[in-house]
C-alpha cells in the first residue's frame, strides 16, 4: 500500500502540537514532524499514511484548527513521487543491497556493499554542498553571497 503525505499548516506552535494530536487520535496515521516556517509562527505538521486516514486526519486536524481561528493552509498528496517522502518514512522502496559474491563462497560472513556517499546540503540558497551556511543564518554567510544575479 502506498504512503500519502498530509500538511497542515497552522499559527502557532501550541496550535499547531494539539492538532497533531487530534489528528493522531481521530485516524492510523504517523507523526514525521512539526516545522516551523519563516513569518508569523506559522508551523508545518507532516504526516504519513494510508490515503484515507491520511485525508481524514487532515480535514479532522483543519477543522479544529479553523475552530480556534488558526488554519493557514492545508494539502493530501495521494501517492507522491520518488523522492518526496524521506527514507525513513517510506518502507516500500527501501532495498536490502547486494551481497559481495566472494565472501559467500569462501564461507565467511557477507559484507554488505558500501552505500555511496550522500553530498549533504545544508544552504537552502545556493544548494551547494560546499557552502557552510545553515538554514536560517544570515545570507551574508551563503559562499556565494556577493555572486546573486550573475548568470
Amino acid at each position: 500500500m502506498k504512503q500519502s503525505l498530509g500538511l497542515l499548516e497552522v499559527s502557532g506552535l501550541a496550535l499547531a502540537i494539539s492538532c497533531a494530536d487530534v489528528m493522531a487520535k481521530a485516524a492510523s496515521i504517523t507523526l514525521v514532524g512539526l516545522e516551523k516556517t519563516q513569518g508569523s509562527g506559522w508551523t508545518v505538521i507532516k504526516i504519513t499514511g494510508d490515503v484515507a486516514s491520511v485525508q481524514s486526519a487532515i480535514i479532522t486536524g483543519a477543522s479544529f484548527a479553523d475552530l480556534q481561528n488558526g488554519l493557514v493552509a492545508q494539502k493530501v498528496i495521494a501517492r507522491p513521487g520518488e523522492g518526496i517522502l524521506s527514507r525513513e518514512t517510506v518502507t516500500e522502496s527501501s532495498s536490502v543491497p547486494p551481497l559481495q559474491p566472494d565472501a559467500e563462497a569462501a564461507g565467511e560472513e557477507p559484507v554488505p556493499e558500501a552505500a555511496p556517499e550522500e553530498r549533504v546540503i545544508s544552504c537552502n540558497l545556493c544548494l551547494d554542498p560546499a557552502c557552510r551556511r545553515q538554514k536560517g543564518e544570515p545570507r551574508s554567510l551563503c559562499l556565494h553571497a556577493g555572486k546573486r544575479g550573475d548568470a
